[in-house]
């Protein structure tokens, strides 16, 4: 049991050191998962390279191949401008932005409530519903560091009386994929 918890923490820690400061194991007791690696990898090139398999042999080819050379992965998305992560940074704040949306349509049950709406309303220092909703929403934007960060790296302006059209407009993210744009 011992051996057990020594080898998750030993494991845990090697995965934050690798993540975080790209520190290994020596090469040497790497050997044999690189081999496997490049078999597994090589086992792989028949239907990866063929151009007239089925869509999802190919897909578990790929899957297989970057499982053993994520390293290829990383190495390909670099050259072509980092599109594969864009694509991950899409889908995350596609996926925080609907989230937000759902949340907003709970401020109503939140203004019904008076005891919550007369905090609400010191707080923002407003009694107008539609403001207090406004600020709820870019309140509940402050708790989305990522997503807050991405709307503003895509150069959107955020501001209470358009930010509702801007999530929307993220959250569509996989919607505009479906339509093959």
């Amino acid at each position: 049991m011992l051996k057990f918890i020594f080898g998750v923490v030993f494991g845990a820690l090697m995965s934050f050191l690798y993540v975080h400061y790209n520190i290994q194991l020596p090469s040497y007791l790497q050997v044999p998962e690189l081999l496997r690696g490049n078999l597994v990898s090589t086992a792989t090139d028949a239907t990866l390279y063929d151009l007239g398999a089925a869509k999802d042999a190919r897909q578990r080819a790929l899957e297989v191949y970057f499982d053993n050379r994520s390293g290829d992965a990383a190495r390909i998305d670099a050259e072509y401008g980092y599109p594969f992560l864009t694509s991950l940074h899409r889908e995350r704040a596609s996926r925080q932005a609907r989230q937000l949306l759902m949340a907003r349509e709970g401020f109503d049950m939140t203004l019904a409530k008076d005891a919550l709406r007369t905090v609400l309303e010191k707080k923002h220092g407003t009694s107008d519903t539609v403001a207090l909703r406004r600020a709820m929403l870019m309140d509940a934007l402050d708790r989305k560091p990522f997503l807050k960060r991405w709307l503003q790296k895509t150069g959107a302006t955020l501001a209470p009386d358009n930010l509702t059209d801007i999530l929307k407009g993220a959250a569509a993210y996989p919607a505009l994929l479906a339509d093959g744009e």
